[in-house]
């Protein structure tokens, strides 16, 4: 071959190196960002590793530390093993962005600290308005002390939520769509504590969640409105509770509608209604507890107010206020 050829195959093995990426990339306390972000030669931050990661890969950490905030923008899995604690703490802005569309994006293992200054621990804004096609799975998270929202998924994509818990944020988990796209969602097993809005609140998107807990939250346990005109909020919950909140289980609509599926759960000690239903909200309640709470089941203004019949509604200060109407078996 001649000097010319070896010359030109030189070069091109150097730009394939030089641009090689990685299907899985690891980061740790001791890495490097100049490093190649491989397991044997880990990077320092998220950001890096990510940039460094293929499309559909993983980044896997490998040592207890602080991360900082990181943005995604790209299909991947950011991975933390119960072994360690990979934190992110920021003094302002968000811990985690999410800003791809139709990407599945994974984040596992994280512990989200908001109490420096952090507004919201994982957001979802996508990148177009029409359409962003995205699935987030947010598994095994602990996101504390943000002023916005613990998990706040704003543009139209579908959601997954397992083992969380939210503490003392804003809301808990915040879920929206676009004005002609609602989100989708759902929620196994949270646990929102102390916030200082409420633990779940619904708008725009359609909602399922089981064998949570809402409690100590300042407004509602579980909230679903239709805020904007032409919006509709529905939200279905099964097998949880709301204790100690000002609202347990709510639902009404601004000048969309809100619709509110309550089954097989509890409302206890809230410092307002168990469940109730507001002005272009409906609630569909069966299997329920309600009891030790100001009132039990509410109804206020042209909001609907189903019962089963099966509800044990005892205990409260009133037990029912206004249009409760009761239907059975089909």
């Amino acid at each position: 071959m001649s000097k010319i050829g070896l010359t030109i195959l030189s070069l091109i093995l150097c730009s394939v190196v030089a641009f090689a990426q990685n299907n899985r990339s690891a980061v740790s306390l001791t890495g490097n960002d100049a490093a190649s972000c491989t397991v044997p030669d880990p990077c320092r931050t998220f950001d890096v590793a990510i940039s460094k990661t293929n499309v559909g890969g993983e980044v896997i950490v490998l040592s207890s530390a602080g991360y900082g905030p990181f943005t995604v923008t790209k299909s991947v899995s950011i991975i933390s093993p119960p072994a360690y604690h990979a934190a992110m703490a920021p003094t302002s802005g968000d811990a985690v962005t999410v800003s791809v569309d139709n990407a599945v994006i994974v984040l596992r293992g994280l512990t989200l600290n908001g109490s420096l200054g952090g507004v919201n621990g994982i957001t979802f804004t996508g990148q177009t308005e029409s359409a962003s096609g995205t699935r987030v799975y947010v598994e095994n998270c602990v996101i504390s002390g943000f002023s916005g929202n613990g998990v706040n998924f704003t543009r139209n994509g579908t959601l997954f939520i397992s083992e969380l818990t939210a503490r003392q944020n804003g809301n808990a988990i915040f879920v929206d769509g676009n004005p002609s796209l609602p989100s989708v969602a759902s929620i196994d097993h949270a646990l929102m504590e102390e916030n200082t809005s409420s633990g779940l609140e619904v708008n725009n998107a359609s909602v399922a969640i089981r064998d949570s807990v809402a409690t100590g939250n300042s407004v509602a346990g579980f909230v679903v409105l239709g805020v904007g005109s032409g919006t509709s909020g529905d939200l279905s919950v099964d097998r949880s509770q709301a204790t100690q909140n000002s609202y347990g289980f709510f639902s009404a609509g601004g000048s969309g509608t809100a619709r509110l599926m309550v089954s097989n759960s509890v409302a206890s000690s809230n410092s307002g209604p168990g469940i109730e239903v507001g002005s272009n909200g409906t609630v569909r309640a069966t299997s329920n507890t309600v009891t030790g709470n100001v009132v039990g089941l509410a109804q206020l203004g042209s909001g609907v107010f189903r019962s089963r019949g099966n509800n044990a509604v005892d205990g409260n200060g009133t037990e029912t206020q206004g249009a409760i109407t009761t239907f059975g078996p089909m």
